[in-house]
């Protein structure tokens, strides 16, 4: 039986949950009335935080799958230092119910990381995007084109978990990282590259299966 939880961060999982589990059970032995119950909801939400579902990306190697969990916040055109000239940012908001496992949007190899320190300003705020603190991975997929993933921490979200290194290889859809209690996660694309943005800002999506994008046929590159 596969293990539910992500391994991001089993040991936060086992300090929360465990405590919870074990004042509940002492409640119901020592103390009358269903008292018991009280830790409950919170010992579920712990759980439910630090799930980790299996996923199955749907289309094909030029198909970019949603890097997270969430809500499309933003889809803007930008010239961004890690991948480079004009790019297009698909922004996704996480709240605190929702997967906070990330995965990569394409197959290929890890050609940079870079992390920015920073503030906690919530992450629907405009602030967030420039001045939190983030972490920035750039996959160069087998054509030479560039994809970068960007996490950025939220109000209550106050660690980036990214254990990725240069020259990490990476399958379409495969878990990297995570972010924890609610976040932002950004798929950044040269706007050239694209053939066609598949979503909308408003729109719900699953990391590792939602498609957010689809790059333009190799051979039919400028």
């Amino acid at each position: 039986m596969r293990w539910p939880f992500t391994t991001f961060a089993t040991g936060t999982l086992l300090l929360f949950s465990l405590p919870l589990a074990a004042l509940a059970y002492w409640l119901r032995e020592t103390v009358q009335g269903a008292w018991w119950i009280a830790p409950i909801p919170l010992l579920l939400f712990v759980l439910s935080f630090f799930r980790d579902p299996q996923r199955h990306a749907a289309g094909g190697e030029d198909d970019l799958v949603s890097p997270a969990d969430g809500l499309v916040s933003d889809i803007v055109e930008l010239d961004c230092p890690d991948v480079g000239e004009g790019c297009t940012r698909i922004g996704i908001f996480l709240s605190v119910f929702n997967v906070h496992v990330n995965r990569v949007s394409c197959s290929g190899e890890v050609q940079a990381v870079s992390k920015r320190n920073g503030g906690f300003f919530d992450a629907r705020d405009k602030r967030a995007i420039e001045e939190n603190e983030a972490a920035t991975i750039v996959i160069k997929r087998p054509d030479g084109r560039c994809v970068g993933i960007r996490q950025i921490t939220g109000l209550i979200a106050r660690r980036i978990i990214c254990p990725v290194s240069i020259g990490d290889r990476f399958e379409r859809g495969q878990r990297y990282g995570m972010i924890r209690f609610g976040s932002r996660t950004e798929l950044i694309v040269r706007t050239a590259d694209l053939d066609q943005v598949m979503t909308r800002v408003g729109d719900t999506v699953k990391g590792g299966e939602t498609l957010l994008a689809t790059l333009r046929p190799d051979n039919d590159r400028d």
